[in-house]
């Protein structure tokens, strides 16, 4: 999907699996690995693809490990 297509996507179902990826994945790159675990905890409740529920597993495995790393600045 390109940009404008994802747009519309988490446009049309805002909480669906895309919008809430496209949420965590930012909030990630913003180093708020706390906000973003929610965020995959929350995409793999929504996902219906069982590649997209396993993805949204490993992020939130990686962003708890971010939080035992960095400590609270990571929060």
């Amino acid at each position: 999907m390109k940009g404008d297509e994802i747009a519309r996507q988490v446009a049309k179902n805002p909480n669906g699996y895309l919008a809430l990826a496209t949420q965590a994945a930012q909030l990630e790159r913003e180093e708020r690995y706390a906000a973003a675990l929610e965020m995959w905890k929350a995409a793999a409740k929504a996902a219906k693809n069982p590649l997209n529920v396993e993805y949204s597993r490993q992020r939130t495995d990686l962003c708890l490990t971010c939080i035992h790393r960095f400590g609270k600045r990571a929060a």
